[in-house]
């Protein structure tokens, strides 16, 4: 009985090891650098990326070849990037497009070699002025386009349309990534981009611009460099994607962004309060 009595501290202390170790092994399965960090979306992080590239980049800069990235073609990189950023008053996460493109791809591009959207759009620079200039109109005819196609259409109106989509701007071009290639990162729309079990998501590159037409002169032909975002990209990214549109919504409405209110399932979500915050500085 003694005996038993000696052993009943180490049966104690045992029980706790195993309930404390699935802490213990998340822990070491997932190294956290930045523990202070506590972002809804993005947890210890302030970016999540996910990469796919084609046989030739990875032949190019020495990385290992990807069964599921994209095929040799005029793409040879894709990623979506998703940050958080301050935009004038309110807060908001931006899912952008970033890739490597053949600088001599038969596309619509940025005039010149390097080309910066304009600091004056508040997605940007965020300056302290209402001043826009040529922000909402400097990218009209060469913007590329983002949408969203149904995997498993019910008519023929879903087979030739979009279920949804919008233009996308320039945020960065550099025609000479490197000699033969162009850098470009796109101001995607995370709501936009859609859930990948059920839509094809993809960029679209203009070919050519209507000269009577001013405002969104490009247009996108049969021809236009359509591109699908790989599924293992989307999948990897589709969570953080959701968070972040159902987050920017519910930060505006509270930075008091007039005609943007987060909708009954956005807050069933997030699970927080979303009302717009009195008093703050606009």
């Amino acid at each position: 009985m003694r005996k038993m009595m000696n052993t009943f501290p180490n049966l104690i202390a045992m029980l706790l090891v195993c309930l404390l170790m699935p802490q213990a092994l998340a822990g070491e399965d997932k190294p956290v650098l930045f523990p202070e960090a506590k972002d809804p979306v993005l947890g210890d992080r302030a970016a999540v990326v996910e990469w796919a590239w084609s046989p030739a980049y990875a032949k190019r800069f020495g990385l290992p070849a990807q069964e599921d990235g994209l095929k040799d073609g005029y793409l040879w990189l894709v990623g979506v990037k998703v940050i958080r950023a301050q935009t004038s008053d309110a807060q908001e996460y931006q899912c952008r497009i970033v890739g490597v493109i053949d600088n001599k791809a038969p596309m619509l591009t940025p005039a010149g070699d390097r080309f910066m959207q304009h600091p004056g759009s508040r997605w940007v620079g965020g300056l302290p002025t209402r001043y826009v200039g040529p922000a909402l109109t400097e990218q009209n005819s060469f913007a590329p386009g983002q949408h969203a196609m149904y995997r498993e259409p019910k008519n023929q109106a879903q087979r030739d349309r979009p279920h949804s989509g919008i233009s996308l701007n320039y945020l960065l071009f550099h025609r000479y990534y490197t000699a033969e290639l162009a850098y470009f990162e796109l101001d995607g729309a995370c709501r936009f981009l859609r859930d990948p079990e059920l839509f094809r998501n993809e960029i679209l590159f203009p070919t050519r611009m209507l000269k009577d037409k001013e405002w969104n002169p490009s247009v996108f032909e049969s021809s236009a460099l359509k591109f699908g975002i790989p599924d293992r990209v989307m999948r990897r990214m589709y969570p953080y994607i959701l968070k972040a549109a159902d987050w920017t919504t519910c930060l505006m409405e509270r930075a008091g962004y007039q005609g943007i209110y987060a909708d009954k399932q956005v807050k069933q979500r997030l699970g927080v309060s979303c009302v717009a915050i009195p008093n703050i500085k606009r």
